[in-house]
């Protein structure tokens, strides 16, 4: 198997250098990192990848301008250009439909071509990417200050013969790698790009961001990520999967970016990558969702992948202190990233409730139908010291006198307010909204009146999007013009691990309403609720729980599969012989819950 290397030019004039290899339906890689095709090809770091994707497929790689063959002498390193440089390949091989892979680095550009190319992208795969750069992620000053010297670094000693300084970069691309490999690596970063070119494509890769365009990939999507790994830690990851609808997260046993062939997780890999594109080996067992702790043998399946993630999240839990996931007492998110993001807007809203500062202390939230955001608002409220006040406005349901009204009387409150204006960006045709809104999104800055504003819509599918429809309307750019830099948040729909912490945090409510003391859960019964659409919102699932422990006999203290069915009800079979074969491991077993 011989690679064949082949040359086009991108609109600005720039050459870049592209390679085939292997014969079937076509799979484009989009480039990562620092690249040289040639020496790619001959590396014990990455042959062991291009032979093996190329078994069923005609591989397609190129060098990212900038770097190994494609030309090095060129102005625009940008992120928009990677984008093009695809399209610009893609075109030249004329290539009509295609599944498109993206490491790294790579993943976003791959991302964002999907979207702009939806028709020709018949499947997406994401390995070690991220949404977010590391210069735009929140860290601590010691992080910060460490990626400052490491850019340093960089400039001082890429183009080295002694690898010394590279070696740094190489030891976490691959901590657990043969002495042979991050030799290997260290000589190609060397040969890849000259010490301008590596400063600056680290600098552009760490100034990415398309958590606002990833709601919008519509191509099925299989995400890969290391759970252990140091370049992009596992949350980066999974963040992508969360945004991406219906996206589905393979996380893999290894510490290396890169993964190695002679490690445990290479096949894992392979072998989820050949089934999602439909090449896979009969009878594979697929690898899945997961918590940190190691999951329990589950038999082989053929469930979707909402269902398999659930499968293998719940049989990997024996226990769950609710407080871990906590964002506001009462109000919980599964995934790290989101969880942390809202618990920064808490601390704004909290600080902002505090003495008048002059400033405009007005949030804008983007969050999807169910995912709870009136009762974040709420329990945010409550969470508070002292007297606030909670008022919530819903747009949709008011008249121009009636929203007046709202505000206004908002006037009479001796105490801080949090207001929720609650889909904001309804009657988009009307003039009035924004002009009633206007005075009072000032009113912190005009009169040191203590209103912190939280306006929420659930328009399009991110919140750029919806920025976009407000901004259309009438008076809509003054209004988003009132929201200062950072106060914007999306909070993507409850996922599996969402609905696992609700339905728990539910059980315990319900059970100290009933009296009844809840001290675990039978795994069959989260399972069934992890799995099952109808189950979508916090509300569903608080009915459902009241239920359940309404059926408790006197004196137990375990919620039982059977409890969350009345009796007779044919949903309770039909779901056991549906999933029994599937889900078989989890009957008699419990997972403890507490607060």
């Amino acid at each position: 198997m011989e690679q064949q290397l082949g040359f086009t030019t991108a609109p600005d004039g720039v050459s870049i250098c592209y390679a085939t290899v292997g014969e079937g339906p076509p799979l484009v890689k989009a480039p990562n990192w620092l690249s040289h095709l040639e020496y790619d090809w001959r590396s014990p770091v990455w042959r062991h990848w291009w032979e093996a994707l190329a078994q069923n497929h005609r591989l397609i790689r190129f060098d990212q301008r900038g770097n190994g063959l494609s030309d090095w002498n060129v102005e625009d390193l940008s992120f928009e250009a990677r984008v093009s440089d695809l399209e610009t390949v893609v075109d030249a091989l004329g290539l009509e439909t295609f599944a498109l892979l993206g490491i790294s680095q790579g993943g976003a550009a791959a991302a964002e071509y999907s979207i702009r190319h939806p028709e020709r992208v018949s499947h997406l795969i994401i390995y070690g990417g991220f949404a977010v750069g590391s210069t735009l992620r929140s860290g601590t000053p010691e992080q910060l200050e460490e990626r400052e010297a490491l850019l340093t670094l960089m400039k001082l000693g890429w183009g080295r013969e002694d690898p010394t300084y590279r070696q740094i970069f190489t030891s976490t691309f691959m901590p657990e790698a043969t002495a042979e490999d991050m030799d290997a690596f260290n000589e190609l970063q060397r040969v890849s790009a000259s010490p301008e070119n590596a400063f600056r494509t680290n600098v552009v890769t760490a100034n990415i961001d398309v958590r606002d365009r990833l709601p919008l990939v519509a191509a099925p999507t299989l995400v890969l990520h290391s759970r252990e790994e140091l370049q992009v830690s596992f949350e980066w990851g999974r963040q992508v999967a969360a945004l991406i609808p219906g996206a589905r997260l393979v996380p893999l046993d290894s510490k290396n970016h890169i993964l190695q062939e002679n490690e445990p997780a290479w096949p894992v890999f392979i072998s989820e990558v050949g089934k999602f594109l439909g090449v896979g080996e009969p009878g594979a067992q697929p690898a899945v969702l997961a918590m940190p702790l190691q999951p329990s043998s589950v038999s082989a399946s053929t469930e979707t992948g909402e269902e398999a993630e659930a499968l293998s999240l719940i049989s990997g839990m024996d226990e769950v202190a609710l407080g871990r996931y906590s964002v506001v007492p009462g109000y919980a998110k599964f995934d790290e990233v989101t969880r942390n993001v809202l618990k920064d807007a808490r601390q704004k809203i909290a600080e902002g409730m505090g003495q008048p500062t002059g400033k405009r202390e007005n949030h804008l939230f983007w969050a999807a139908p169910g995912s709870g955001k009136t009762y974040f608002a709420v329990q945010t409220v409550a969470s508070l010291p002292g007297n606030v006040r909670y008022h919530e406005l819903n747009l949709a349901k008011l008249s121009e006198v009636e929203l007046l009204d709202g505000l206004r009387e908002m006037d009479g409150f001796s105490d801080p307010c949090l207001c929720l204006i609650d889909e904001v960006d309804a009657k988009p045709e009307e003039v009035w909204p924004c002009k009633v809104l206007l005075p009072y999104l000032d009113a912190s800055v005009e009169r040191n009146a203590r209103f912190v504003f939280v306006m929420a819509g659930s328009s399009g599918s991110s919140i750029g999007e919806m920025k976009q429809r407000i901004a259309s309307r009438p008076k809509g750019t003054d209004m988003l013009s009132r929201i200062p830099g950072g106060n914007e948040y999306q909070i993507p729909s409850m996922g599996v691990g969402d609905r696992v912490l609700v339905v728990l945090s539910q059980f315990l409510q319900a059970g100290r309403e009933a009296g009844k003391e809840v001290q675990s859960v039978e795994k069959l019964g989260l399972y069934f609720v992890a799995a099952t659409p109808r189950l979508a919102n916090a509300r569903q699932l608080r009915e459902f729980a009241v239920r359940a422990v309404d059926r408790m006999p006197p004196g137990e203290d375990r919620i039982k599969y059977d409890h969350l069915f009345g009796a007779g009800d044919p949903e309770n079979k039909t779901f056991w012989a549906q999933s029994s074969t599937v889900a078989g491991d989890l009957v008699n077993r419990y997972l403890a819950v507490r607060d």
